[in-house]
This record gives structure tokens, C-alpha cells and sequence, in this order.
């Protein structure tokens, strides 16, 4: 038997969930599974399950709880493995083998990973650290807590995953692998604002990786968090460690900042009982939110379609329903808020939006119906999309709220037996990706059938690429290059969303097409076969590449295919693709030294700081387009309406340079009479608010939180407005700003104040904040409207 407390809360028996009858059932388990192997007194017990008021009829629900578990503890214990609930003065003892409970199994990896740094085998230590935090599944018991349970050992064994964090960084950080822990590290250290080594080891990544404003915009954030939350300033190791960083201090780049000591290892839990110790009660107060935000979501709900009139049965396949249901979407990153009467619902775009939640949410539905059927249950499951209000706390999402919730559990209630109930919201954001049939009982409503491998791709519009020549020039100068020089080049292009990347791979495939010495191949999702299909291969050299694979194979057949003239590769969306693609693409130069070989990448900002600088080569970053270029585009897209000047460039400014935003525009106002009515909210194409949301998202937590402040300081701004609204220190937010302006989000004006490059991007942020927040900071005296926005 196999007890999960780190995630959700989970029994197992032989690869199968053990079902637990009710809550109290549920929680008196995880209680003593938190504390095997001790005496837990019953007032201690029952302080914990019940914080606030402790029910007359407690001790009898607590006995029957307990009388339920040993049943199911004895049914499924073997002679190999114990797992016995003892009554034993003056209450009860759970005797567990510690390896069956997965927290013990982390505290002592840990402990292990410490014995091993301490004796110097680093390789050790870091093998034991991962092994430990792969056990973790999400907050523990986060189903538990979920319904307000809040627990002294939850805070404890939380705040050791994070240390073990902290050892595995500082490992890491010795050992120059800064570019790879950046990304977990950043997410970890945003989190946790106040611990100092995190974001001390942040800082040191952000400075190895060439960012040293970030890493002391993270000790300013450090510092307002401590003196806002604590009344603290940073400690000694913390604040020499900003100046080493001014300075330019070289030792940063080999010396390991540590300002926190690290904690003693914990001794290993105890199989045999212990001597009964009462343990006080402390009573934590409750998670308080730091931050409510409104923000979209993409919906699932699955319920079961026939329960059994049995009632063991119907809860069984219920908690086969929740297991699934929370597998699938934790592996897809979403949200699980906890069930909702009878449906299980998870969210997608928390804590994060993503521009394609719609197609993760539909696709994780696919997979939920598909393993339920294989398991006979009979299930209804509903999508729908919209906003909802969060409260964010300091470990992620908390409460969350809003219509949606409700409209999709009456979509999962209502949806035939083993079908998925799309809304059309969700229909049009997930299409081409999932196949859908239209609903015959419900118009506007729409059945999700299938996911598709392989998009089909959009044609390229040939009346769309314009204000891209010079970027093609430069591809075209850099295929020159590598022929001349008979060596290999990568050249990556970064953009947002719909900025252009894949058409401009296309034009210059386009290009190439008519010069027959020069072969183009796409490289897709497999490097190796988009070697061996093409053309002109021969079958011996296809062959070996589809069962061998390898750099030396990939070189054999560049070596063909280079024999009358340079080879172009392209792999588009690189962002999409998995860690094996990305380390095909990136050993692709080094298999083809010496060859004319042009690999051409795109990718999302995002992807560079996950990669080592040096294997991007070139990098382009493809601008937004002027807005004469966009005129230009208009033109094409909306011919006839170059009279109407003033919504003319309304819609200009809304498209903000990006080309697939002019297309959706285009679309949304083709074959009005008036092409260019009030272009508010309501007439932003779905698309682009996507896309917007993702971006927002995707800007760290500071600048995310000055961009809010912003959209309240009018329609164009100062620091100084700035700092009106939200009371930060004002050459801080305007190197913020700065930074904002060069990243494309704001726009620079002449007199040194700011704009948002795209009006809609500034609805969208104003539209984040709740309206009791806007309305407290806009009804204050400017000089109290601070930290409503922290």
C-alpha cells in the first residue's frame, strides 16, 4: 500500500485508489500518515481536523472514522507490508513502514542528499535532491487544504521542499548550470519573496546570464517585500551581494551566495513507536490573499454519466473519476479548484494565461474521456471558457470564482453520455488542433471529437507579408555566408505571437524554391526523418537514419545533400517542441562542421533564457511593424478603406504592428457597412485578447504589477504618474518603464513620457484589476494609493 501526501491526497493498493469514505475519513488519515509511528492524542486530533469549533458529536465521528479505516487498512495489508491503526492511550497510533508514505521517502532522500554534499559527491547529492522533489505532485494535500484544513506539518514539510530547492540550486549554481535552473528558480523565488538565499541565487543566475538589471530589480523587490511585510531590511550576505553586482564584482561568477545557513538534516523518522509526548496545538491563521485579479480561463468539468445505485460502487468510480481527472490535468499544468457537487473541475490559465489554453483544455478532455471509457466509466464532460476572479497567496492560486464555473458545470450535466460539450468560445479558440461536430440538441454548442497530431496549417496569405524585406535580406546574406565559408550557421529569429516568424521561414523556403542547387528541408518534429525523406537520399543513408539516428548519420546525409550546394534547415516553433527536438536541433551544427549548413529557428523570447546563448548563433528579434508598413497591409486586406482616416489609424494603433493581429481585425470589420465602428472591447477579436493575455502573463511579477498602475495613470504617463498610484520609488519605475518600452509593450514618447504600444493591451491590464481595487485607489488621496497593486 502506498500512501501520497505530497499533491492530492491519494491510497493506493496495487496500482489501484483506495476509496476513503467522507472527509473527516480522509483527514484523520492524513493526519496520523503526517505523524506514523506517534501517538497522536484524540484532543489533538480533534483540534486539527476542527479548528474553529469542535462539533459535540467529534469524538463519535472520529471513532467511526477510525473503525472505517482499520476495515480498509486490514483488507489491504499483506504479510509483506504493515500499515495498522492502534489505539494506544491517549489516542491512536498508525504503524506505517516510512518507505510507503512518500513523505518520509522525501525527508530521508534529502537527508541523503545532504550526507553526500557534505562529504563532497556533488553528483550524489544532486541525484538525491531531484529524486526527492520528483515526488511531488503539487501543495501537500492540496486537496486537504483546499477545504480549509491548515496544519503545522503542511507548513513544515513545505518549507523543506523549498530548501531542498535552495541545496540543489546552490549545487547547480557551482557547477555553471545557471542557464538551466533559471527558469525554476525564477518561479520559485516569486513565490517566496522573502527568502533570501532563493532570491540570492536568483540574482547570481540573472548576473552569469547577462541580466543585471533583472537581478537587481529582484533585490529591490526583495527589499520593498521584507520592509512592506516584515519591517526587515535584507541581511548582510543579501545586500553585499547587490553591491558585488554594481560593482561588477568578477568572484560572482564562481562564488556561491548563501545568506540563509542551511537548516541541520533531520533525523529519519522512527519505525517503532514512540513514547506518547502531548504536542501543542498551534493555531496558523489562514492564507491571506496578496493579490485578486481577474483573469480568463478555459473550463473542464467531468461528471459521471450513470452513477451506480450502489452507493461503495458509485464512490469508487468517482475517485477513479477525481484520479484521472487530477492526472491529467497537473501533467497539462492546470488548476484543480476541487470538485464542484458532483463534477470535477480543472482550470487552465492559472496561474498563467496561455495563448493556446483552449487547445490544452480541449485535448486533456480527449484524453480524460478516452482512459475513463477504458476503465468502463461512463462519463459527461464539459468546456467552456471566460473570467473569473482569483486571489492569488503567496503559493499560488487560491480562491478562485466566477461564471464560468458555474456554466460548466451544467455544461458537464447536460452533455450526452461520453461526449465533450465545447462552447463555441472555446470551439473557435481550439480549432484547427481538435476536431468538432456541431451539437444536434443544443445550437451554439459543439461536441469536441478528436485532437489532431499534426495541425493543418493556414495558407500563407500572399497579400500579407509586408515590412519583412530586410529580415529575408539578412537570411539570404546569411545563406551567403555559409556557402562561402563551408562551415555551419544557426540563425535564430524571437518574436511575440503573430509577429511574423513563420511567414518570414516561408517567404525565404519561397525564395529558395527556384534555385534547385540549394535543398530545403523542414525539420518538424523529427530532425532524423526530415533528413531521411528527402528526395534524392540515398535508401541506404534514409535507412540508417531511421534506425540508428545519431550525429554521425545526420552528418552522412548532410553530406549528400550538400554535395552540389548549401542545405537550408528550418524548424519553426521551436518553443513547441520537446526537449529531444530542441537537442536535435541544437547538436544539428556540430554533426554537419564543415559542411554549408543554414539552420533557421524560430522561437518565442522566452525560449532564450532556457538555452545557452551560444547555441542561438544569430539571433533576430522581429520588431513590431511600422505603422506605414501596417497601412500597407490594411490596404490589402481592407481595400477601399484608406479614406476613412480617423478609425483608420484607431485600428492601426490597435494593431500594434503585429500582422495576424491586422488579419483578425480585418476579419472582424470585412463587409461592414461601416468598416470602422467604436473599435472597444467589444469589437476585439477573441485572438487578439489571447494572445495579449499570454504576453501579460509571461512579464515577470514587477513589471506585471507597474503595468497595472499604469493603465490607471491615464492615457499617457510618467514615472512620476506612476509613482502616484502605486507609491514606488520613482527611478525605480522608470528604469521599469524603460525596459517595458524596449521589450515593445510601451511606446516612448517625445516628452519623455510613455503610452501602451496597443490600446487593447491597456484595456486588458485595466480590465485585470477588480473594480473594488480600482475604485479604492482612484478614490484615495493620491498620496495613500500604494500597494493595492504589490
Amino acid at each position: 500500500m502506498r500512501f501520497d501526501l505530497l499533491g492530492p491526497f491519494n491510497v493506493v493498493h496495487d496500482g489501484r485508489p483506495v476509496v476513503l469514505r467522507g472527509a473527516t475519513q480522509r483527514a484523520v488519515l492524513a493526519y496520523l500518515l503526517l505523524r506514523h509511528n506517534e501517538v497522536i492524542a484524540t484532543s489533538t486530533l480533534l483540534q486539527a481536523i476542527w479548528a474553529d469549533e469542535i462539533p459535540a458529536t467529534a469524538r463519535k465521528m472520529v471513532q467511526n472514522a477510525v473503525s472505517g479505516l482499520r476495515s480498509t487498512l486490514a483488507q489491504r495489508t499483506g504479510a509483506t507490508e504493515q500499515a495498522m491503526l492502534l489505539t494506544h492511550a491517549p489516542g491512536y497510533l498508525l504503524r506505517v513502514d516510512s518507505e510507503q508514505v512518500d513523505a518520509a521517502r522525501f525527508r530521508r532522500l534529502a537527508a541523503e542528499g545532504r550526507t553526500a554534499q557534505a562529504a563532497g559527491n556533488v553528483e550524489q547529492a544532486v541525484s538525491a535532491y531531484r529524486e526527492a522533489l520528483s515526488l511531488w505532485r503539487g501543495p501537500v494535500l492540496a486537496d486537504l487544504t483546499e477545504t480549509g484544513v491548515v496544519w503545522p506539518e503542511l507548513v513544515a514539510l513545505e518549507d523543506q521542499r523549498i530548501a531542498v530547492h535552495e541545496d540543489l540550486f546552490g549545487l547547480e549554481l557551482d557547477r555553471g548550470h545557471h542557464h538551466e535552473v533559471l527558469t525554476d528558480l525564477r518561479g520559485l523565488a516569486e513565490a517566496n519573496p522573502n527568502r533570501e538565499r532563493l532570491n540570492a541565487q536568483l540574482m547570481t543566475a540573472l548576473y552569469r546570464c547577462g541580466r543585471h538589471v533583472d537581478a537587481l530589480e529582484v533585490y529591490r523587490a526583495t527589499r520593498a517585500s521584507l520592509a512592506e511585510g516584515l519591517g526587515l531590511e535584507p541581511g548582510k550576505e543579501l545586500r553585499e551581494l547587490e553591491r558585488a553586482i554594481l560593482q561588477h564584482d568578477e568572484t560572482l561568477l564562481t562564488r556561491r551566495p548563501d545568506p540563509a545557513p542551511r537548516p541541520d538534516p533531520e533525523p529519519a523518522p522512527v519505525a517503532e513507536p514512540l513514547p506518547f509526548t502531548p504536542a501543542p496545538v498551534i493555531a496558523l491563521p489562514r492564507t491571506e490573499p496578496v493579490e485578486s485579479e481577474r483573469k480568463p480561463v478555459v473550463a473542464v468539468g467531468v461528471a459521471l454519466a450513470t452513477p451506480d445505485d450502489d452507493p461503495e460502487e458509485a464512490m469508487e468510480a468517482q475517485a477513479r473519476l477525481r484520479t484521472v481527472v487530477e492526472e491529467e490535468a497537473i501533467a497539462a499544468g492546470a488548476h484543480l479548484p476541487g470538485e464542484s457537487g458532483p463534477v470535477v473541475l480543472a482550470l487552465f490559465g492559472l496561474p498563467r494565461t496561455g495563448d493556446d489554453d483552449a487547445v490544452h483544455a480541449t485535448r486533456t478532455a480527449l484524453r480524460i474521456l478516452d482512459r475513463l471509457a477504458t476503465a468502463g466509466i461512463a462519463t459527461q464532460i464539459g468546456v467552456d471558457s471566460g473570467d473569473v476572479l482569483v486571489e492569488f497567496t503567496a503559493a499560488g492560486p487560491g480562491q478562485v470564482a466566477g461564471p464560468v464555473l458555474d456554466r460548466c458545470v451544467r455544461s458537464a450535466l447536460r452533455a450526452p453520455e461520453g461526449r465533450i460539450r465545447v462552447s463555441d468560445a472555446v470551439r473557435e479558440a481550439s480549432e484547427p488542433a481538435v476536431v468538432h461536430e456541431a451539437s444536434e440538441d443544443s445550437p451554439g454548442w459543439w461536441h469536441a471529437v478528436s485532437a489532431r497530431q499534426h495541425p493543418i496549417a493556414e495558407p500563407a496569405d500572399p497579400r500579407g507579408f509586408v515590412g519583412r524585406d530586410h529580415d529575408r535580406d539578412l537570411l539570404n546574406h546569411l545563406l551567403g555566408f555559409v556557402e562561402r565559408g563551408g562551415r555551419p550557421h544557426r540563425v535564430t529569429v524571437f518574436g511575440e505571437p503573430g509577429i511574423g516568424k513563420t511567414r518570414l521561414l516561408a517567404e525565404f523556403a519561397e525564395t529558395l524554391a527556384e534555385q534547385p542547387r540549394i535543398r530545403v528541408l523542414d525539420a518538424g518534429a523529427d530532425v532524423a526523418e526530415a533528413f531521411a525523406v528527402v528526395p534524392g537520399l540515398l535508401p541506404q543513408t534514409a535507412s540508417r537514419l531511421r534506425t540508428e539516428g545519431g550525429d554521425a548519420a545526420l552528418r552522412a546525409a548532410a553530406t549528400e545533400l550538400t554535395a552540389y550546394g548549401p542545405l537550408v534547415v528550418l524548424a519553426d516553433d521551436l518553443h513547441r517542441a520537446d526537449a529531444e527536438t530542441r537537442d536535435s536541433v541544437d547538436r544539428l551544427g556540430e554533426a554537419c562542421a564543415g559542411l554549408p549548413v543554414l539552420i533557421v529557428a524560430s522561437a518565442r523570447p522566452g525560449l532564450l533564457e532556457a538555452e545557452h546563448g551560444e547555441r542561438c548563433g544569430t539571433t533576430v528579434t522581429l520588431a513590431p511593424l511600422a505603422d506605414d508598413a501596417v497601412g500597407k497591409l490594411l490596404d490589402k486586406l481592407l481595400p477601399g478603406t484608406a479614406r476613412l482616416i480617423r478609425g483608420r489609424q484607431e485600428l492601426i494603433a490597435r494593431i500594434g504592428g503585429n500582422p495576424r493581429f491586422a488579419h483578425a481585425y480585418a476579419e472582424e470589420v470585412h463587409g461592414r457597412t461601416t468598416p470602422f465602428p467604436g473599435l472597444g472591447q467589444a469589437m476585439t477579436p477573441p485572438l487578439v485578447r489571447r494572445t495579449l493575455a499570454a504576453q501579460l502573463d509571461s512579464l515577470p511579477a514587477a513589471e506585471k504589477s507597474l503595468l497595472k498602475a499604469a493603465s490607471l495613470a491615464g492615457d499617457a504617463f510618467t514615472a512620476e504618474d506612476v509613482a502616484a498610484v502605486c507609491g514606488r520609488d520613482t527611478a525605480e519605475i522608470e528604469g521599469t518603464l524603460s525596459r517595458l518600452a524596449s521589450r515593445a509593450v510601451l511606446r516612448r514618447e517625445d516628452d519623455a513620457g510613455y503610452t501602451f504600444r496597443r490600446a487593447t493591451l491597456r484595456e486588458l491590464v485595466y480590465q485585470r484589476i477588480p473594480r473594488a481595487t480600482r475604485t479604492a485607489l482612484l478614490r484615495r488621496p493620491v498620496p495613500r494609493r500604494v500597494e493595492a497593486l504589490a
